[in-house]
C-alpha cells in the first residue's frame, strides 16, 4: 500500500525547475536592460571610451598612441613622410638608428628615424619629420587601414609623402586566416571607422557572428573598454595588498623577457624588446621552416584581396596629395627560392602595373649586389648594419630617381 510519504514530488520538482527557468529568464532580461543603459550613457558621451585605454598593449597600440598624443598636441605639422612596412622595415628601422646614433633602441617606443630624417635634410636642404608605422605582420590590409587612420587625424596629420617598404609576404601569407585576424585590424577598427570593409573583410562564420554580436550588444562591442577596467582594478589591488610595484614594465631576465614575448607578442611592455649597437659579427639565423609555412600554398584569392587593398590606398593617397613610393624590400635568394614558382615575377609585375595605373613610384631595392648575405639577420630581415644600410641606399634612389622638374613656359610675346 502506498502512503503519500511515497509519493513523488512532482510538484517540488517541477517548481524548481520553473524557478530556475524563471531564474534564467530573469538573467537575461537584467543582461539587456544593463546592455541598453551601457548604450544609452556611451551614446551620450558619459562612460568616456578611449581607445589609449586597452588591457593588453600591442606594437599597434604604442605607434598609435604616440602618432594621436603628436597630433592632439601639435607636434606632427607638418609631416613630411611616412615610414610604412611590415618587420622587414622595422628591423631596418631599429637597426638602422642603432647603428647610427651608437645607442639602443627601444622597439616599443621608437617610431622616428633619425637617420633618415638627417639622410634626407642633408640631401635637400629642408627639414623633413618623419612617423614609422612599421609593424610585425603588417598586411596590406593594414597599411591601408592606418594610412585610413592618419588622413582622419586631420591636415596636419597627412603626410606629404609615404614611403611603404613591400615584399611578397604581405600580400600572401598562409599563416593568415583572414583580413580581420591581424592585431593591427582589432586595435585599429576602435580607432578608425571601418565600416566600408567590414563586412567583406570576415570571410568565416565566426567573424561573421562576431560582428553580428557586436552590432547587437554594447558591452560585447566594447568588450576591450570592460576588460581595460578589469585589468586596471586588479593592478590597483596588487599593488594596495601585496605591495607589488609597477606592473607595467617587464622584471625579468632577458631570455625569460623573449619567451614571454614568443608567447604573448600582442602584450608589449615599454621596456621588452631592445635593439642594440653590433659588437663584432651578427648572427644569421636560418628562419626557411617559418617561411616555408607562409609560402606553402599560392593562394590567388589572398594575394587579390590585397591588391585591392594596396589599390585603395594608393588611391586615398591620391585624393589627399600624398606622394606614394612603393619600396620593394631587400630579400636574401634562400628566402626566394622557397616562393612557389612564379608568385615573384607575378607579384612584382602587378604591384608595378597598379603603381604605374594610380601615379605611385616603385622602388626595386631587392638587388643582392646592393644587400649582400652579410646585410642580413635572417632569410628576411636586415641585420642592424643592414637597417643603417638600407636608408642610405634609399636616400640615394628616392633622390635619383626624383621626377625632373617641368620646363616653365612663358607666353609667347
Amino acid at each position: 500500500m502506498q502512503t503519500s510519504i511515497d509519493k513523488p514530488k512532482l510538484d517540488d520538482d517541477m517548481k524548481g525547475e520553473n524557478f530556475a527557468a524563471s531564474f534564467v529568464i530573469q538573467g537575461f532580461v537584467c543582461l539587456v536592460v544593463l546592455d541598453l543603459l551601457l548604450r544609452f550613457l556611451g551614446t551620450a558621451g558619459y562612460l568616456g571610451f578611449n581607445p589609449l585605454r586597452v588591457s593588453h598593449r600591442s606594437w599597434v597600440y604604442w605607434n598609435e598612441r604616440e602618432f594621436l598624443l603628436d597630433a592632439k598636441e601639435s607636434k606632427q605639422k607638418p609631416l613630411n613622410t611616412a615610414l610604412f612596412g611590415s618587420s622587414l622595415m622595422m628591423s631596418a628601422l631599429h637597426g638602422g638608428d642603432a647603428v647610427y646614433l651608437n645607442k639602443p633602441q627601444n622597439v616599443t617606443l621608437h617610431h622616428k628615424s633619425q637617420l633618415f630624417k638627417d639622410l634626407m635634410e642633408k640631401r635637400s636642404g629642408k627639414s623633413d619629420n618623419n612617423f614609422a608605422f612599421a609593424l610585425g605582420g603588417e598586411m596590406v590590409s593594414d597599411a591601408y587601414i592606418l594610412f585610413k587612420g592618419m588622413i582622419e587625424q586631420g591636415q596636419g596629420c597627412r603626410p606629404e609623402k609615404l614611403i611603404y617598404g613591400i615584399a611578397p609576404r604581405d600580400f600572401m601569407d598562409h599563416a593568415l586566416p583572414s583580413v580581420t585576424s591581424t592585431e593591427i585590424y582589432r586595435y585599429m577598427r576602435r580607432v578608425t571607422d571601418l565600416a566600408e570593409i567590414e563586412k567583406q573583410a570576415r570571410t568565416s562564420p565566426t567573424e561573421k557572428l562576431e560582428l553580428w554580436l557586436s552590432k547587437l550588444s554594447y558591452i560585447y562591442q566594447n568588450r576591450e573598454e570592460f576588460l581595460y577596467l578589469q585589468s586596471r582594478y586588479a593592478k590597483f589591488i596588487c599593488r594596495k595588498l601585496l605591495g607589488a610595484g609597477d606592473l607595467d614594465l617587464v622584471h625579468a631576465p632577458m631570455h625569460i623577457r623573449k619567451q614571454a614575448f614568443l608567447e604573448l607578442p600582442e602584450d608589449s611592455a615599454p621596456n621588452e624588446v631592445i635593439v642594440t649597437p653590433p659588437v663584432g659579427p651578427e648572427t644569421y639565423v636560418d628562419n626557411s621552416s617559418e617561411y616555408r609555412n607562409r609560402y606553402r600554398k599560392y593562394r590567388e584569392y589572398q594575394f587579390a584581396e590585397q591588391l585591392g587593398y594596396l589599390e585603395k590606398l594608393l588611391k586615398l593617397a591620391k585624393a589627399n596629395n600624398t606622394e606614394v613610393i612603393l619600396v620593394n624590400m631587400p630579400l636574401t635568394q634562400a628566402n626566394m627560392n622557397l616562393m612557389p614558382s612564379g608568385f615573384y615575377q607575378n607579384y612584382y609585375n602587378r604591384v608595378e602595373n597598379l603603381a604605374r595605373l594610380n601615379g605611385a613610384r616603385l622602388l626595386d631595392l631587392n638587388d643582392q649586389k646592393l644587400f649582400p648575405i652579410e646585410y642580413f639577420g635572417d632569410g628576411v630581415h636586415m641585420n642592424t648594419r643592414g637597417g643603417k644600410r638600407f636608408f642610405e641606399v634609399l636616400v640615394d634612389k628616392l633622390f635619383q630617381t626624383e621626377k625632373a622638374p617641368q620646363p616653365e613656359i612663358k607666353p609667347a610675346t
